[in-house]
């Protein structure tokens, strides 16, 4: 029997930790209870915050560090782009998403599932490096993921796959370039008829209470862009519909909503 036409739903989503991902960081931010007082941190709780990274020197490799409410986090070490964890920039606030672990790593409370965003904007002031100390060392590194990494692709199948941006950002992590590869090899295969790429515009609920919100049109960027990616890999230009839904995904400070392109 001859194999019909498939159609290809590929979504762009903004990385979060929980999905679905945080959105566009550059936006709006909303005071609703805009406290920074925060009580000591119980694992499983959930943070949520706007920050200036910390890198610290190790004898092996450098840690990243964030403070929040009176607390020092531990967010990751430096690693390449193959890592599911991309580090924050000095010079630049970061969004930070994480759940509270136990114990202590590199002299911070660990965040797991962690995401991390570089804010576009600079801030010099961002620039706190502390030395190696004594007894303060980086953990194993992590392997890198063997397949999709999860703060940056979802895979359903091979039709139906969503990637994950930073906070306000269009960046194509290497997973994301990667998946997209696949997804257009597999579109070529199948002769895909149609391939659906929906972007979206996202807001994240900080632990403080504010709501920091995407700036508008992030969502027809990112579309525009998972759009452009497909057609350079070799799926024909008229199978590739593109939408951007103008509505904001509403946050409730425990998930994030995806933000992106499907």
């Amino acid at each position: 029997m001859r194999r019909q036409p498939a159609a290809i739903a590929v979504l762009a989503v903004l990385t979060a930790l929980d999905m679905p991902a945080p959105e566009a960081r550059q936006g709006s931010v909303s005071p609703e209870a805009s406290s920074d007082a925060s009580p000591d941190a119980k694992p499983g709780e959930r943070r949520q915050f706007l920050t200036c990274p910390i890198v610290r020197d190790t004898r092996t490799q450098p840690c990243w560090l964030a403070e929040y409410g009176g607390q020092l986090y531990y967010l990751g070490q430096q690693s390449g782009v193959a890592g599911d964890f991309y580090p924050p920039q000095l010079g630049h606030q970061a969004l930070v998403e994480g759940t509270v672990g136990e114990g202590r790593m590199c002299g911070g409370i660990p965040l797991t599932s962690v995401k991390v965003s570089v804010m576009r904007e600079l801030a010099p002031a961002c620039n706190t490096m502390l030395p190696a100390e004594d007894g303060i060392e980086a953990p194993p590194a992590v392997p890198n993921p063997p397949g999709p990494a999860p703060s940056w692709v979802k895979v359903t199948d091979p039709a139906n796959v969503t990637l994950y941006f930073d906070f306000d950002n269009d960046f194509l992590s290497v997973h994301v370039t990667t998946a997209l590869t696949n997804v257009a090899r597999h579109a070529v295969d199948v002769k895909a008829s149609r391939v659906e790429v929906a972007g979206y515009r996202a807001a994240t609920r900080l632990t403080g209470g504010q709501t920091l919100t995407e700036r508008e049109k992030i969502g027809a960027i990112r579309a525009r862009k998972v759009a452009d990616t497909l057609i350079g890999l070799g799926v024909p230009t008229a199978a590739v519909v593109v939408a951007a839904p103008d509505a904001t995904q509403r946050a409730d400070g425990s998930t994030t909503p995806g933000i992106g392109a499907s």
